[in-house]
């Protein structure tokens, strides 16, 4: 919300400071966004044009004497309307323009130049007036010598407000004055609309068949004369960030900002009939907005009809048929109240967010429809020569009641731990100007229609934020627990700490995506979640895995020339019934390079593997196994991707993407891996460093190979090794798979062995106890051979 000091300052005996208003807002209020100047140049001045003739030496250029008070310059002029006699803004040599421009002396064709006639787009002011070509004439009023932008009311500061959603009263400059007031705790003052109405009866009748329009007041307003607005308010709409267009579009702006009341002004020449029916769209209907575009209509809208088609989009935007043009001269002005998530849902869909479609959105202030209807009148009547036709037409289905809200000085006290007196409340729904009501220690305060609240609660932030914030005692929070993380926070840290020691960058990503990245890695078909108003198409699903997301990444770098890509995200996934919180990484490019060495390894599949099993080393589970799918997994390699199973139940999948996939993105050698967090928390150990002696006797290793069938895994052959001797076996590792021709279906794998003992040196008969017995539980056991 942008707020113009010089209008805020209307509504008080006191002058304000800007500056203390931002410390105050900042406080006690909203955020400030910032406060400048509406035109920032110094050194502008009135000139009058006293003589403008050709350029001797150029066509388009004129050389004019003009006078600006304390002396007269000459100054060659482009503009094709510089002429005599004009008032005009000068930028005499050393004054700074918008974009660091200095207007300096120079020869112009052999003719001195001593400054510059400005337009209002050289000042950065971009639409002043729609019809201005080449420089602004002033009016015939302005004195030579004098400051052009207080005479043009642009000599003012622009205070910009970041609005929370709640704080839909701050959207009017009446709202912002009320804030002022209780702040700096003064006395604002508002203008009373004053109508001056003619007799004769207004024709127009006003019916509804909707409860999504709860008031709805409409005005005949006769003999409009469609003209420039004066500049004091063209200057405040500027300020405020809209675009002056003629004096009747000005004056519902102009009245919107200060009511936070929107208004629509139909051209009732141009309605077919006295009757104005407000309804809910029908499915298919079309209706042709101001801006020139046909828009299909669904049953959820509001429409302003002329009992037969649609004249406006209620809320959002008037319709083409009814536009305001300069031939308007009897105008129907609406002011209403439409139900706000109707109008909220249409303005999306259509994309037509506008000052009037986010004030519906957010709320108005339904008992000032009337008097905004009525102010807006008044300065019609004032600005455009107009007639107020009878009194308007309208339904209110408003209750009457004001809301109260009750609440007793003990409740103030327990909930903010301050020690109010029960003056000091007092005061400050005095400065608030909430009515109020008092029995015994309990307060019973009327809310206002300005700034609705729904409970104490409400009640007890505006007693806090007008005494100060400030004022809060520091304190420490007192607690009967001792802090710490618990197991889950616990786990999660190793996990993050785990990648990022390992090389992995973490990423964090939009949960929200498309559709087809939602369930591009489902195992079967799962119904997805849609948000009911995405902010774009690529943002409109809750997804159900992290994989996507992490491949954009990858994407993303590879585009910026970054090669080798190791990262990694834990988040959550949305199902129908369901959430879940996941664990992805990624990894692609080079494990190990260095060109000085000659090292040059790529990503394979088994570094991905090993990734995965020193996680689980780490968090201390052992009771996994590791097994190439019974289904194929979306979109990975079929042979080169398996998943990873804590005891029967599948916790994750790991590999390599599907060729065609990679073939798509433009990649090469993709690995990824997703993991179901909850079964890490409830599978890992209690993390506690512990230490383990370093035996001080020597190993004894043995060399085992064995032919088994080709569908065995290494994981099954180890544990049965394992399983044979947990006491001396220190460890187990593969150093050879080798498939020979001559036997079918079976593969040679060769193991090394190492046996150890902690308490004495071992003998080479015990270790050949050892083996002998792991050979025949593999032949038990696996039906395996061993190899001569």
């Amino acid at each position: 919300m942008k707020v113009s000091i010089n209008w805020l300052n209307q509504y008080f005996a006191e002058k304000l400071d800007p500056k203390d208003l931002v410390k105050k807002f900042n406080l006690m209020s909203q955020e400030v966004a910032g406060l400048e100047k509406l035109v920032d140049i110094d050194g502008l001045i009135i000139g009058h044009v006293k003589s403008a003739v050709k350029h001797p030496d150029a066509d388009k250029l004129k050389v004019c004497m003009v006078d600006v008070g304390d002396e007269e310059l000459q100054i060659i002029c482009g503009a094709p309307n510089v002429d005599a006699n004009q008032k005009v803004i000068v930028a005499r040599s050393g004054v700074t323009l918008p974009g660091d421009f200095k207007i300096k002396k120079a020869k112009i064709r052999g003719i001195e130049s001593n400054g510059m006639i400005c337009s209002l787009a050289e000042l950065g002011i971009q639409a002043f007036d729609s019809n201005e070509l080449g420089i602004f004439v002033l009016g015939e009023d302005a004195l030579p010598g004098e400051d052009p932008l207080k005479y043009l009311n642009l000599d003012d500061q622009v205070l910009e407000l970041d609005l929370t959603a709640n704080r839909a009263d701050l959207l009017s400059l009446r709202g912002v004055a009320y804030d002022t007031a209780a702040m700096l705790n003064i006395i604002p003052s508002f203008h009373e609309p004053q109508v001056i109405r003619e007799t004769t009866e207004n024709p127009v009748s006003i019916f509804t068949q909707t409860k999504n329009c709860q008031v709805y007041y409409g005005q005949l307003i006769e003999n409009i004369t469609i003209k420039q607005s004066p500049y004091w308010l063209k200057s405040r709409l500027i300020a405020s960030g809209i675009r002056p267009i003629n004096n009747v579009v000005d004056i519902t702006n102009y009245v919107m900002l200060e009511y936070g009341q929107p208004l629509h002004a139909f051209d009732y020449d141009k309605i077919n009939s006295d009757r104005i029916l407000v309804r809910d769209a029908m499915d298919q209907e079309e209706i042709i907005t101001l801006d020139g575009e046909k828009r299909g209509l669904l049953k959820g809208d509001i429409v302003i009809t002329d009992g037969e088609r649609p004249i406006a989009l209620a809320g959002v935007m008037g319709g083409l048929n009814t536009e305001i043009d300069a031939s308007s001269r009897r105008v129907l002005l609406e002011s209403a109240v439409f139900n706000s998530i109707k109008i909220r849902k249409t303005a999306l869909r259509l994309n037509l967010k506008s000052e009037s479609s986010s004030r519906f959105e957010k709320g108005i202030d339904a008992r000032k429809t009337l008097e905004a209807l009525n102010y807006a009148s008044e300065l019609l009547v004032r600005y455009a020569d107009a007639i107020i036709v009878g009194k308007p037409s309208f339904f209110n289905t408003i209750n009457p009641k004001k809301k109260t809200i009750t609440l007793s000085m003990d409740k103030l006290i327990k909930v903010t731990g301050l020690k109010f007196e029960e003056d000091d409340v007092e005061k400050i729904f005095n400065r608030l100007r909430f009515d109020f009501k008092k029995k015994g220690d309990t307060f019973i305060v009327t809310i206002p229609s300005r700034r609705p609240m729904e409970s104490y609660q409400d009640l007890i932030e505006e007693i806090v934020r007008i005494h100060g914030y400030n004022m809060i005692p520091l304190s420490i929070p007192v607690t009967p627990t001792q802090g710490g993380l618990n197991k889950k926070q616990k786990t999660k840290r190793l996990i993050r700490n785990f990648f990022v020691g390992k090389g992995f960058y973490e990423t964090k990503t939009y949960s929200l995506v498309t559709e087809e990245m939602a369930r591009k890695y489902d195992k079967e078909t799962l119904p997805t979640i849609k948000i009911l108003n995405p902010l774009t198409k690529e943002r409109e699903y809750l997804r159900h895995s992290i994989i996507p997301s992490l491949i954009n990444v990858l994407i993303y770098n590879k585009a910026r020339k970054i090669e080798d890509v190791f990262i990694f995200e834990t988040a959550n996934t949305y199902f129908k019934n369901d959430e879940q919180e996941k664990l992805a990484f990624l990894l692609n490019g080079k494990s190990d390079y260095s060109l000085w060495q000659g090292l040059d390894k790529e990503i394979d599949f088994y570094h991905l593997k090993g990734v995965i099993e020193a996680l689980l080393e780490q968090l201390k589970i052992t009771n996994y196994s590791i097994r190439a799918s019974l289904s194929p997994l979306p979109n990975l390699h079929p042979g080169i991707s398996a998943e990873l199973l804590f005891g029967e139940e599948v916790v994750g999948f790991f590999g390599r993407l599907h060729p065609e996939e990679e073939h798509r993105f433009g990649l090469k050698d993709v690995y990824v891996c997703e993991l179901e967090l909850k079964k890490l928390y409830e599978s890992s150990e209690k993390q506690e460093m512990t230490y383990v002696e370093v035996s001080k006797y020597p190993p004894i290793e043995r060399d085992l190979a064995i032919y088994v069938a080709n569908e065995i895994s290494a994981h099954e052959i180890i544990e049965v090794i394992k399983k044979t001797n947990k006491k001396l076996l220190n460890s187990v590792e593969i150093f050879d798979v080798y498939y020979d021709q001559n036997k079918e279906n079976k593969k040679s794998i060769a193991l090394r062995l190492e046996f150890l003992s902690y308490d004495r040196t071992l003998e080479a008969r015990e270790v050949d106890e050892q083996i002998s017995k792991i050979i025949v539980n593999l032949k038990k056991e696996l039906n395996a051979e061993l190899r001569s």
